[in-house]
Protein backbone atom coordinates (compact mmCIF):
# COMPACT_ATOMS: atom_id res chain seq x y z
CA UNK A 1 0.00 0.00 0.00
CA UNK A 2 1.86 3.60 -0.55
CA UNK A 3 0.33 6.84 0.74
CA UNK A 4 -0.63 6.14 4.10
CA UNK A 5 -1.92 8.88 6.52
CA UNK A 6 -2.66 9.40 9.90
CA UNK A 7 -4.89 12.08 11.29
CA UNK A 8 -6.88 13.56 13.85
CA UNK A 9 -11.14 11.61 13.97
CA UNK A 10 -13.04 15.10 12.43
CA UNK A 11 -16.99 14.60 12.27
CA UNK A 12 -17.14 13.75 9.01
CA UNK A 13 -15.25 10.62 9.78
CA UNK A 14 -17.52 9.17 11.72
CA UNK A 15 -19.46 7.37 9.13
CA UNK A 16 -16.75 4.95 7.32
CA UNK A 17 -15.95 4.68 11.03
CA UNK A 18 -18.86 3.44 12.27
CA UNK A 19 -19.22 1.14 8.73
CA UNK A 20 -15.99 -0.45 10.11
CA UNK A 21 -16.82 -0.95 13.34
CA UNK A 22 -19.85 -2.64 12.46
CA UNK A 23 -18.35 -5.03 10.33
CA UNK A 24 -15.97 -5.72 13.21
CA UNK A 25 -17.52 -5.85 16.81
CA UNK A 26 -20.23 -8.14 17.86
CA UNK A 27 -21.48 -5.65 19.69
CA UNK A 28 -20.79 -2.23 17.94
CA UNK A 29 -20.29 1.31 19.75
CA UNK A 30 -23.42 3.42 18.14
CA UNK A 31 -22.83 6.72 15.78
CA UNK A 32 -23.47 8.73 19.14
CA UNK A 33 -20.86 6.81 21.38
CA UNK A 34 -17.92 8.04 18.57
CA UNK A 35 -19.40 11.69 18.74
CA UNK A 36 -19.56 11.59 22.41
CA UNK A 37 -15.71 10.69 22.44
CA UNK A 38 -14.79 13.96 19.85
CA UNK A 39 -16.24 15.74 22.71
CA UNK A 40 -14.76 14.48 25.75
CA UNK A 41 -11.79 16.73 26.59
CA UNK A 42 -9.52 13.77 27.58
CA UNK A 43 -10.73 11.78 24.41
CA UNK A 44 -7.87 11.57 21.58
CA UNK A 45 -8.68 10.32 18.10
CA UNK A 46 -6.88 9.05 15.22
CA UNK A 47 -7.65 7.82 11.95
CA UNK A 48 -5.65 5.90 9.20
CA UNK A 49 -6.20 6.78 5.48
CA UNK A 50 -5.27 5.28 2.46
CA UNK A 51 -4.67 7.91 -0.38
CA UNK A 52 -5.95 6.78 -3.89
CA UNK A 53 -4.32 8.04 -7.14
CA UNK A 54 -7.63 10.29 -7.14
CA UNK A 55 -5.79 12.40 -4.29
CA UNK A 56 -8.90 10.94 -2.13
CA UNK A 57 -8.25 9.49 1.25
CA UNK A 58 -10.43 6.01 2.34
CA UNK A 59 -10.22 5.52 6.00
CA UNK A 60 -9.21 1.74 7.02
CA UNK A 61 -8.71 2.20 10.21
CA UNK A 62 -9.45 4.41 13.66
CA UNK A 63 -8.00 4.36 17.10
CA UNK A 64 -9.94 6.28 20.20
CA UNK A 65 -8.23 6.36 23.60
CA UNK A 66 -8.41 8.97 26.74
CA UNK A 67 -5.78 10.56 28.75
CA UNK A 68 -6.07 9.52 32.32
CA UNK A 69 -3.62 11.74 34.35
CA UNK A 70 -0.62 10.19 32.73
CA UNK A 71 -1.67 7.13 31.55
CA UNK A 72 -3.78 6.33 28.19
CA UNK A 73 -6.85 3.63 28.06
CA UNK A 74 -7.22 2.56 24.46
CA UNK A 75 -11.14 2.35 24.17
CA UNK A 76 -11.65 0.75 20.24
CA UNK A 77 -8.97 0.11 17.51
CA UNK A 78 -10.45 -1.44 14.51
CA UNK A 79 -8.92 -2.10 10.73
CA UNK A 80 -11.30 -2.38 7.74
CA UNK A 81 -11.75 -6.17 7.44
CA UNK A 82 -10.43 -5.66 3.82
CA UNK A 83 -7.35 -4.55 4.82
CA UNK A 84 -6.28 -6.87 7.76
CA UNK A 85 -3.63 -9.32 8.11
CA UNK A 86 -1.12 -7.07 6.46
CA UNK A 87 0.20 -5.80 9.30
CA UNK A 88 -1.61 -2.21 9.12
CA UNK A 89 -2.84 -2.41 13.10
CA UNK A 90 0.21 -3.77 14.44
CA UNK A 91 2.22 -0.07 12.34
CA UNK A 92 -0.71 2.18 13.16
CA UNK A 93 -0.99 1.16 17.37
CA UNK A 94 2.61 1.22 17.20
CA UNK A 95 3.16 4.63 15.28
CA UNK A 96 0.19 6.46 17.43
CA UNK A 97 1.64 5.27 20.98
CA UNK A 98 5.14 6.61 20.00
CA UNK A 99 3.17 10.00 19.06
CA UNK A 100 1.32 9.82 22.34
CA UNK A 101 4.11 9.46 24.16
CA UNK A 102 6.36 12.08 23.21
CA UNK A 103 3.49 14.49 22.96
CA UNK A 104 2.37 13.75 26.21
CA UNK A 105 4.05 12.56 29.30
CA UNK A 106 2.29 9.47 29.75
CA UNK A 107 3.79 6.47 31.98
CA UNK A 108 1.58 4.00 30.25
CA UNK A 109 -1.27 2.76 27.98
CA UNK A 110 -3.65 0.28 29.16
CA UNK A 111 -6.18 -1.84 26.96
CA UNK A 112 -9.07 -4.73 27.65
CA UNK A 113 -9.43 -7.69 25.40
CA UNK A 114 -11.90 -10.18 25.39
CA UNK A 115 -10.13 -13.70 26.45
CA UNK A 116 -11.25 -15.37 22.77
CA UNK A 117 -9.33 -12.51 20.92
CA UNK A 118 -6.17 -14.34 20.35
CA UNK A 119 -5.19 -12.56 17.36
CA UNK A 120 -5.36 -8.79 19.28
CA UNK A 121 -3.93 -9.88 22.58
CA UNK A 122 -0.70 -11.25 19.94
CA UNK A 123 -0.80 -8.31 18.52
CA UNK A 124 -0.67 -6.32 21.89
CA UNK A 125 1.83 -8.28 23.08
CA UNK A 126 4.22 -7.78 20.24
CA UNK A 127 3.70 -4.23 20.84
CA UNK A 128 4.98 -4.49 23.92
CA UNK A 129 1.56 -5.03 26.37
CA UNK A 130 2.07 -6.92 29.20
CA UNK A 131 -0.84 -9.01 30.66
CA UNK A 132 -1.75 -7.70 33.99
CA UNK A 133 -5.05 -9.38 34.97
CA UNK A 134 -8.44 -11.25 34.28
CA UNK A 135 -11.20 -9.61 34.50
CA UNK A 136 -14.28 -12.27 34.96
CA UNK A 137 -17.10 -12.05 33.17
CA UNK A 138 -15.99 -8.62 32.28
CA UNK A 139 -18.10 -8.43 28.99
CA UNK A 140 -21.96 -8.21 29.46
CA UNK A 141 -23.32 -9.82 26.15
CA UNK A 142 -21.72 -12.81 26.34
CA UNK A 143 -20.06 -12.77 29.78
CA UNK A 144 -16.98 -13.46 28.75
CA UNK A 145 -13.43 -12.57 30.76
CA UNK A 146 -11.43 -9.70 29.58
CA UNK A 147 -7.93 -9.46 29.79
CA UNK A 148 -6.27 -6.65 30.99
CA UNK A 149 -2.77 -5.40 29.29
CA UNK A 150 -0.29 -2.69 30.12
CA UNK A 151 2.62 -1.20 28.16
CA UNK A 152 5.10 1.26 30.10
CA UNK A 153 7.01 3.74 28.41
Amino acid sequence: MSNLVIDTVSKKDIEPIFLIEKASFYQPWSRNSFLNELSNKYSHNYVLKLENSFKTYQIIAYLFFRLITDEIHILKIAVDPEKRRKGIAFKFLNHCLDLISEELDIKSAILEARQSNTAGIGLYKKIGFNIEAQIQKYYSDTREDAILMRKTF
